[in-house]
């Protein structure tokens, strides 16, 4: 999954200038960020990396406010994909709703069955 969010978040840079992209990277912004969670936390079910990655994401949002992000953005542009440059309210509901999204595809069963010692005789 956070590869796929990943490349999502990516392939719509080259089109910054039309209003829907910014949506859509704020969206897999919140996805990666419950995705890393996942990974850093593994069986822990979905809900506690959905809050983590979630909270995080959020928490970086905020920090907008201050003006940290942008002044790191400026000295180091690639940073301005991780911490963004400018607080939007929009932008923390986008948030939520990329990690609820991301919270309900962890909870999807894997289809792979684990292997079982019988199959490998």
């Amino acid at each position: 999954m956070l590869v796929v969010v990943v490349l999502v978040g990516l392939a719509v840079q080259p089109f910054r200038q039309l209003a829907w992209t910014d949506g859509v990277g704020t969206l897999a912004y919140g996805a990666a960020a419950v995705a890393v969670a996942a990974l850093a936390l593994p069986r822990r079910g979905a809900l506690l990396p959905g809050a983590i990655g979630t909270g995080l994401a959020c928490a970086v949002e905020i920090l907008q406010l201050t003006g940290v992000p942008a002044a790191l953005s400026e000295r180091f542009p690639p940073a301005a994909l991780l911490l963004g440059s400018s607080f939007d309210p929009v932008d923390v509901l986008l948030l939520i709703a990329g990690g609820v999204g991301a919270v309900l595809a962890l909870s999807v069963p894997s289809r792979v069955a684990p292997a079982s010692h019988a199959d490998a005789a």
